[in-house]
């Protein structure tokens, strides 16, 4: 019955949008000042054949295939859909998913949209929930409207079947924003959120899972100063849920939540009140820049229109940036501290501090210097003192260091860059002694090398090259790899015709102590290389031809040998 009444609406919808279009075929004016176009129609039709073929290890695919595929999209008056059509000798079958369909018109400052949606209103209410009904925008000048309704989420029932995801109950959303401003200076919005689970959608009594209620209002304001030198804003939801709905009523003045939610939200047992919010400021100057925020998210807080989101953390982040020398010479720092424990009714509390530089150096128009340090420290501290908990203190700090200095050499028409890199990083972690746990240290360091090579000829030839070596010591197992890549390509008849070619050789050593003492080693040599050549025969029509091929090779101790080599044809009709 539902079906039948969804269908005969849809009829409905197209048989208006014919008249309206129709009573306005002769001026023109309406249909001149929207985004609606009376049809319009797109697509491809591929066909492509591969073959794979393996050996030392089992297949990873089938050894032949033929695959075509039609891809159709449509759009009448706004409204738009799409059809697929795939065939294989592995599977077939003609697919049609509705919930392609949506409908986006636009007139002046009106936007009106149906169907699946992804709507944000604010960074912790409504940021990013698919709701499947309709949307409306109305912004003349500064002034801003806009709401949104229908389904957020289907009734999906237990199972016990494998791969079976969790049961949900049927979910209703409503959503609304007004503000005035401009988003790129200064503005004010108020937005607010509402979910609701339909109870009766899953029947039953052993259910895992308990309906949800949830309000959220978000104030939003954004201040600019001296013609956008100086920013401030702030982005604040409080949220109301209720994990139960079938736990009892209580009166509004029992919870610590307003008044003024009395009317269209009735608290529960269950129901809990939190706050998710952030403040941040900037201001830019010739050679100077700096932003600040923080952040804050109560335990515990949760809205339905932002999915999961993590809870029980502060950070205060702060980034100047200083330019210098005609703004060839930029410098910039970044500091960061984050913990949980907001309350402090947990048994430990993670904190965590990062701080960075980055310096960017254009010495010339041909030679520059990027480098970069990062420290990451995190600590993991109980809040008591016994013997238990401090088996599980624990920290653990990074250095990484990297310098690359880049050259770029221009003659007429002919380009050479060249890029090397020289990188350190190294990670401690310790973990705090107790009579029953010895104290256990780990180190891992590491060396990183690269070197890359580019030339691009006018004449549609070129060609690419990189070295890179990297060395990792740790408590258990030093490694090193080394490896070397060579490409290149050319265009033909016009650039009509490309070919690519690349080769690429890897090597890998290790060194690692078993746990009686004996020391295993093992050497990996791996070969790669591909073709790809691409055809135009007319702006849209295409051919593709592709071969790869890849071999393992055990120089010393254990492993699989094996080689493997794939190609496919490929030919694409887009209309």
């Amino acid at each position: 019955m539902v079906g039948e009444i969804k269908i005969k609406l849809f009829l409905i919808l197209i048989i208006a949008l014919c008249v309206v279009k129709g009573s306005y075929s002769q001026s023109g004016s309406f249909l001149d000042d929207t985004n609606i176009d009376t049809f319009t129609l797109g697509g491809n039709i591929s066909v492509s054949a591969s073959f794979y073929r393996v050996d030392g290890i089992e297949n990873r695919r089938a050894p032949g295939m033929i695959q075509t595929n039609a891809g159709m999209n449509f759009s009448t008056f706004g409204l738009s859909s799409g059809l697929n059509l795939n065939y294989s000798t592995d599977e077939s079958g003609l697919r049609q998913n509705m919930n392609t369909i949506s409908y986006n018109v636009s007139w002046r400052w009106i936007n009106l949209q149906a169907g699946d949606m992804n709507t944000r209103f604010s960074e912790y209410g409504l940021n990013g929930a698919t709701v499947r009904g309709g949307y409306i925008r109305l912004n003349p000048g500064d002034f801003l409207l806009e709401l949104v309704g229908g389904r957020s989420r289907r009734a999906v029932r237990p199972s016990f079947e494998t791969g079976f995801r969790e049961p949900s109950f049927e979910q209703w959303a409503y959503g609304g924003k007004i503000g005035y401003g401009n988003t790129s200076s200064s503005f004010f919005h108020l937005s607010s959120f509402y979910a609701l689970d339909n109870r009766t959608s899953i029947e039953g009594t052993n259910l895992e899972i308990t309906p949800n209620e949830n309000l959220t209002v978000t104030p939003e304001f954004q201040l600019q100063f001296f013609n956008g030198k100086a920013t401030i804003g702030s982005d604040f939801t409080a949220s109301i849920f209720t994990r139960d709905l079938n736990s009892s009523v209580v009166p509004i003045g029992q919870l610590p939540i307003p008044d003024i939610f009395g009317s269209v939200y009735s608290p529960r047992v269950s129901s809990k009140i939190n706050y998710a919010g952030n403040v941040n400021a900037s201001f830019v100057l010739d050679m100077l820049s700096m932003s600040m925020d923080y952040e804050r998210i109560q335990p515990g807080y949760r809205s339905l229109g932002s999915g999961r989101t993590r809870d029980d953390q502060e950070k205060i982040g702060l980034s100047p940036t200083i330019r210098l020398l005609d703004n060839r010479l930029s410098i910039g720092t970044s500091y960061s501290f984050s913990k949980d424990n907001l309350l402090g009714n947990r048994v430990q509390t993670q904190r965590n501090t990062n701080a960075g530089t980055n310096i960017q150096y254009s010495i010339s128009e041909f030679i520059s210097i990027n480098t970069n340090y990062n420290l990451l420290y995190n600590s993991i501290k109980p809040e008591e003192t016994s013997e238990e908990l401090t088996a599980t203190s624990q920290t653990q700090i990074s250095h990484n260091v990297m310098l690359q200095p880049v050259f770029t050499i221009r003659r007429d028409q002919t380009t050479h860059n060249i890029s090397v890199s020289v990188g350190y990083m190294s990670i401690e972690s310790k973990f705090e002694a107790s009579d029953n746990f010895p104290q256990e240290n780990m180190l891992s360091e590491s060396i990183t090398s690269g070197l890359n090579y580019s030339l691009n000829l006018p004449t549609g030839l070129s060609f690419n090259s990189s070295a890179n070596y990297l060395t990792n010591q740790s408590n258990e197992m030093d490694m090193n790899n080394f490896g070397l890549n060579f490409g290149g390509s050319y265009s033909f008849f016009d650039r009509k015709l490309s070919l690519n070619a690349n080769v690429g050789v890897n090597r890998n050593n290790r060194k690692r102590e078993s746990t009686g003492g004996e020391l295993i080693s093992s050497r990996v040599q791996q070969v790669t290389g591909s073709v790809n050549s691409s055809y135009s025969l007319t702006d849209k029509d295409t051919f593709n031809l592709t071969l790869r091929t890849r071999g393992n090779s055990i120089m010393e101790g254990e492993g699989r040998e094996f080689s493997e080599l794939e190609g496919s044809f490929r030919y694409q009709r887009r209309f």
